[in-house]
């Protein structure tokens, strides 16, 4: 089984197929040119404290946590053509299909990725 994040202490699963985006292409590249998410993907972008939905065709939930994977910020449903704000003390973005993070997710929830 891949990795996948899950949410403490209620072990919701928000993402069972994850793709990482480590280095500096990877990062600049996203999701620019790829097909939308579905339901259980997720890209996570490392490190990153500010991301863009500039030419994206769709849009996407996005959830910035820390170095400790507690939720800082969430966007849900982000436009096209979006910069979203610059997020303090952020290490990881999550990029999801847009309406497929669950309403417990937010500001302090508190995340873990499983092998």
């Amino acid at each position: 089984m891949s990795d996948h994040i899950v949410v403490e202490p209620s072990g919701t699963i928000i993402a069972h197929e994850l793709r990482w985006a480590r280095t500096f292409a990877e990062r600049s590249r996203g999701l620019i040119g790829s097909p939308p998410l579905e339901k259980g993907q997720a890209l996570v972008i490392e490190p990153a404290t500010q991301v863009h939905t500039f030419r994206m065709s769709y849009p996407i939930d996005v959830v910035f946590v820390g170095r400790d994977w507690t939720v800082r910020h969430v966007v849900r449903s982000m436009a096209r053509r979006r910069l979203s704000k610059f997020v303090l003390r952020s290490r990881y973005v999550i990029e999801m299909a847009a309406g497929s993070l669950p309403l417990e997710v937010g500001s302090g929830a508190q995340l873990r990725v499983v092998d």
